[in-house]
Parts: structure tokens; sequence; C-alpha cells
């Protein structure tokens, strides 16, 4: 979990927007919920599905997890700006734009992974 430093010098946890993100097999982050209540689900921009692809206009697509935390997290009350691609041809699809304020999260940093496990046929 990242900590970051008041201005009074006092650890405090980072401030999140709200998201949910699996880390998939091929590394990239998908949007797997919204915090309700959370700035990301107010936005009304963001949803399940979704593949992060920049933050702040830097491609972090595949990025390490720990840098690409380090960017979405931050002081409560500041914005980011996430981009996203969206549908079954993300690949291909134009990357969407979302500024988002940042608010206290619970865990906010934690990344999860999903792994799929291959059945043996027998």
């Amino acid at each position: 979990m990242l900590t970051a430093l008041s201005a009074w010098g006092k650890k405090q946890e980072p401030s999140g927007v709200g998201i949910v993100f699996t880390e998939a097999e091929d590394g990239s982050l998908v949007v797997s919920r919204l915090v309700p209540g959370g700035p990301a689900e107010e936005t009304g921009q963001v949803a399940v599905g979704d593949v992060l692809y920049e933050v702040e206009g830097e491609n972090v697509y595949r990025a390490d997890k720990q840098k690409i935390a380090r960017k979405v997290l931050g002081s409560e009350g500041t914005m980011v700006r996430l981009g996203f691609k969206r549908g079954l041809r993300y690949e291909a699809d134009p990357v969407f734009r979302v500024m988002i304020g940042r608010k206290a999260i619970p865990n906010a940093g934690v990344v999860e992974r999903v792994v799929v496990a291959q059945s043996k046929a027998g």
C-alpha cells in the first residue's frame, strides 16, 4: 500500500478514484468494478470492462503496476486524467479520456490479479 506525507508531515493513505482494477493475463488493467458513490462512478463515464491506457497523457498500457498506482493515486481533492479503451475490439478503438477527482477510498492502490486455471482433460 502506498502512503503519502501530508502538508503537516503526517503519514496519510493516498486518495483514489474509486475504480477497482483487475490485472488481466496480458498485463493490462481492466475495470472490474466501481466503488459505489466514488468519483469514477459519479462521472458516469467509466464502465466495467474498460481497459486503462493512459494516466495524465502517458501511455501506461501493460506498464508496471506500482508506477501506475503512483500516478493514479494522489492528494484528496486533486484531479487526474485517465484514458481508457472500451469494447471487444478495444485494441483498435480510440482512447477516451476522463477527468476524475481523487477522494479517500478504502484500500486505494490495491490491484487484483486474475489467473485463469486451465482444466486438464483426461
